[in-house]
């Protein structure tokens, strides 16, 4: 089947990243066919639903029905066929110069003539996504955007600085492409966001971290969102030991800014880190993890870098969203 993902922007890269990612997960063997900015469509046997369930960049997935030049609309919808009665929404990327309202106008009456009309409970809810061309879809499911904002940090009640937003941990759980049900660890846990998000995603969530405080901040913070993980009070370096064999790591490690390395250099920590990430993966296994310096992350022994993507934070501060697969 093919899907019309409308991705988000806020870091297009990671967005694309994490959606082939969690199809990849679901055990769709996505294949991208076309990609133009805020637009990604693949082809892939994963679940479409299930598919949107599992993303935190994304708006609408969709089935896809047809691409194009603006200049081919109309002949591009007389073609489309679809069970009606339709509704036709239509939405721009960036400098598109396609008027969406008379787009809108122009492939509802096309369409329209013959299936009907419903703006409140139609059969058929057309999407179509300008962008560098046309793209044209069938809404199958809307991420609920909204509930990641619920789950920011600043609303849970354990508060700690620099936790990441719910939808960039999200993400980096996608990333790690573990299938439903696999064992997901967060050698660094935190506050728990990484954890809630990968539980509310279908995996086995499992969390440590140096911090008895943080342990049981993040034991309330997952209460709060009606999330689990199991969760132990444990050294990076004993993650093999205490926690055993997982099937993938995301991961945001201490920094040294707003959170404490206990004086270790954040070289040792990382290399340290990594090493343990080794022994507790197993072959292809994937660790996903946010560094603020890519060289912290390339020739890692054990891993090869598949994949960074790069968030701007603010003038000091660039999250690099790694990709690091067990050799």
């Amino acid at each position: 089947m093919k899907l019309l993902l409308e991705i988000s922007m806020e870091c297009e890269s990671l967005a694309r990243a994490e959606a082939m990612s969690a199809a990849t997960a679901l055990g769709g063997r996505p294949r991208a066919v076309r990609e133009e900015p805020g637009v990604l469509v693949m082809e892939t046997s994963a679940d479409p639903v299930t598919l949107a369930s599992r993303l935190g960049l994304c708006h609408f997935v969709d089935e896809w029905l047809a691409s194009c030049k603006p200049s081919e609309l109309d002949a591009c919808a007389e073609e489309i066929d679809v069970a009606g009665p339709i509704r036709v929404r239509s939405t721009k990327v960036g400098k598109c110069s396609v008027d969406l309202a008379a787009a809108s106008r122009r492939v509802g009456t096309i369409m329209g003539n013959s299936r009907g009309v419903d703006l409140h409970n139609p059969t058929s809810d057309i999407r179509v996504v300008c962008s560098r061309g046309v793209t044209v879809g069938r809404a199958i499911s809307r991420i609920d955007r909204s509930s990641f904002e619920k789950r920011k940090n600043r609303y849970m009640p354990f508060f700690y600085p620099a936790s990441l937003h719910p939808k960039y941990a999200r993400a980096l759980v996608n990333l790690a492409r573990v299938r439903p049900g696999g064992r997901l660890l967060d050698p660094f846990c935190g506050t728990g966001a990484i954890l809630a998000e990968a539980h509310l995603s279908g995996l086995r969530a499992v969390g440590t971290d140096l911090s008895e405080k943080m342990i049981e901040g993040s034991r309330r913070n997952l209460a709060h969102v009606g999330a689990e993980a199991e969760l132990l009070v444990c050294d990076v370096g004993d993650i093999k030991r205490v926690v055993g064999q997982v099937d993938g790591i995301a991961t945001d490690p201490p920094y040294g800014r707003a959170t404490s390395t206990k004086g270790e250099k954040i070289p040792e920590l990382f290399s340290r880190s990594l090493r343990a990430f080794s022994a507790a993966l197993g072959k292809n296994a994937r660790a996903s993890v946010v560094t603020p310096d890519l060289s912290l992350v390339k020739n890692a022994d054990g891993f090869k870098l598949v994949d960074s993507h790069a968030l701007w934070v603010h003038r000091s501060l660039t999250r690099h969203f790694c990709v690091l697969e067990r050799t």
